[in-house]
């Protein structure tokens, strides 16, 4: 069900000259995929953040949110980096998850879907910004993600609605082949495809990136309830590497595209450095993140009939680690704007 690379931060040691032997590593095992937002997983492993942590992490890859979250219930891995769909339909389903940190995102807005764009081809006659010429296109994209949101929440925006188009169910790889061979007229999907569908189809249209105001799908940090139990200075450790991490493709994201290449198939550095520019790759929790997954999120799932009522998530946030982050190591936020008093969470 998932491929492990087992690409070590013990190996990156030597080249950081991180002080910690070997032996002195705490094992962590991080579940991950071939998204560009999961970046920082990738490059706290290749440049040995990790490592200087006191972590030897290995990252288990994944082909969906479902596998990968089955993979941290069945103990494959201690950590998910993943979307927020996955996390609050698990959760709804009593699965003992717990958020502890964004893998993107803004705690200063109530509405967050950056990742995500909208791609006409040039046949569909769709021009950029005309959400209402989608009206009775094919439109491909996964159902039932975080990209089936955006779109419908673009189109409600615009007073349309799933009945006014056709979905049809494409995984996200496949979607620039069906845009380039007309098999649908306009995909909808996060980074980095939205970005090979525009650079790769000739004549495609960039519709819409982002700005959907009924949105809110910031990535994910996620362990369970019995890892925070038995093994909090690890995540500790872990929280404090993936800041860091983060901060570093927020600074470096050419550098970061390079880094990408060697773990995402399929896209040149040109699509890459593109799609990594939109993403807004921010760890941080405000008072938004449950409240806006209860205002936001859940009612888009229920509507799907993925979550049969709507609940408060609080209860499965945990920002200790960020806290401890925040107090120990606050530099690695430096360049993000303050969260303001009234909607800090921590």
């Amino acid at each position: 069900m998932f491929k492990k690379l087992l690409i070590s931060a013990v190996a990156a040691v030597t080249m950081s000259g991180a002080a910690f032997a070997q032996d002195d590593l705490s094992k962590i095992r991080i579940g991950a995929a071939g998204a560009v937002d999961h970046s920082p997983v990738f490059v706290g492993v290749e440049r040995g953040i990790f490592a200087e942590h006191g972590l030897d992490a290995e990252v288990v890859m994944y082909q969906s949110g479902v596998d990968m979250v089955n993979g941290l219930l069945n103990g494959a891995q201690e950590v998910n980096v993943m979307g927020s769909v996955p996390y609050l339909s698990g959760l709804a389903r009593d699965f003992p998850l717990v958020l502890i940190g964004h893998l993107h995102g803004d705690p200063n807005r109530d509405s967050y879907s950056d990742n995500q764009s909208i791609i006409a081809s040039a046949a569909s006659g769709v021009a950029a910004g005309d959400i209402a010429a989608l009206k009775g296109l094919r439109i491909g994209l996964p159902r039932g993600t975080g990209a089936e949101g955006f779109l419908l929440g673009v189109l409600g925006a615009a007073g349309l609605s799933e009945a006014d188009v056709e979905l049809i169910n494409v995984p996200p790889a496949e979607l620039t082949t069906a845009l380039n061979q007309n098999d649908v007229d306009a995909v909808a999907i996060w980074q980095p495809w939205g970005a090979t569908a525009v650079t790769k189809v000739e004549g495609s249209v960039l519709v819409q990136a982002g700005g959907c105001p009924q949105c809110y799908d910031p990535g994910t940090i996620l362990t369970t309830q019995s890892i925070v139990a038995s093994d909090a200075a690890m995540l500790q450790k872990f929280m404090a590497a993936f800041a860091e991490s983060q901060q570093w493709v927020r600074q470096n994201p050419e550098g970061a595209a390079e880094i990408n290449m060697r773990w995402i198939q399929g896209v040149d550095l040109e699509t890459m450095t593109l799609a990594l520019s939109s993403v807004n790759i921010d760890p941080r929790m405000s008072t938004y993140t449950a409240q806006m997954y209860q205002e936001k999120t859940i009612p888009f799932l229920m509507g799907l009939g993925r979550i049969e009522e709507n609940f408060d998530p609080t209860g499965a946030i945990d920002t200790r680690f960020l806290a401890g982050v925040q107090a120990n190591t606050p530099d690695v936020f430096s360049d993000l704007d303050p969260i303001p008093v009234d909607r800090q969470a921590y």
